[in-house]
């Protein structure tokens, strides 16, 4: 998967999270990309995941998201960070979502 992250998304979720928490991106799996949005993206303690959920790490920040997460966003997805949120595109598009981060 080809799954970057911008130096100014990578700046803000290095100084929020420590090595005991990773993040966790949920969506919603829709019948069309347009609906295949993220919706909440959390830092959360680290557990194991489900049967249902893989850990990605990239940069060295993990991403807890569900198994069929590179299926979802055609194998290409860009976390960038612009004034005050989170945005997700990818190759075919740019995600009708601007989220922040919560803290669970």
């Amino acid at each position: 998967m080809d799954f970057q992250i911008t130096d100014s998304a990578k700046e803000v979720l290095c100084n929020k999270m420590d090595e005991n928490q990773f993040i966790q991106l949920s969506f919603d799996r829709g019948s069309c990309d347009i609906v295949n949005n993220i919706y909440e993206m959390k830092v959360i303690n680290k557990r194991p995941n489900d049967a249902y959920e893989k850990i990605l790490t990239i940069d060295n920040i993990e991403f807890l998201v569900n198994n069929d997460f590179e299926e979802v966003y055609d194998n290409q997805l860009v976390i960038d960070y612009l004034n005050g949120s989170f945005i997700f595109k990818n190759k075919n598009q740019i995600f009708n979502n601007k989220i922040g981060l919560r803290y669970v």
